[in-house]
């Protein structure tokens, strides 16, 4: 289920945010996926890199 109400997260001095948790949960986000990051207009825009998870990786690896 879509979140109805924007998420306020803060950056740390590194420049790093973190995603909130149910955001994660909806898009099957897991730890280290990766982005590709435009600038649009005013703000930033995440796009997730469909790419073959870990998992997935090593299942096709052993398959071989």
């Amino acid at each position: 289920m879509a979140e109805k109400y924007a998420k306020i997260v803060q950056s740390d001095k590194r420049g790093q945010i973190v995603i909130p948790k149910s955001i994660r949960k909806e898009l099957k986000l897991e730890e280290g996926a990766a982005f590709w990051v435009y600038k649009v207009d005013d703000g930033i825009y995440l796009k997730k890199v469909e790419a073959p998870s870990e998992s997935e990786v090593k299942k096709k690896v052993k398959g071989v």
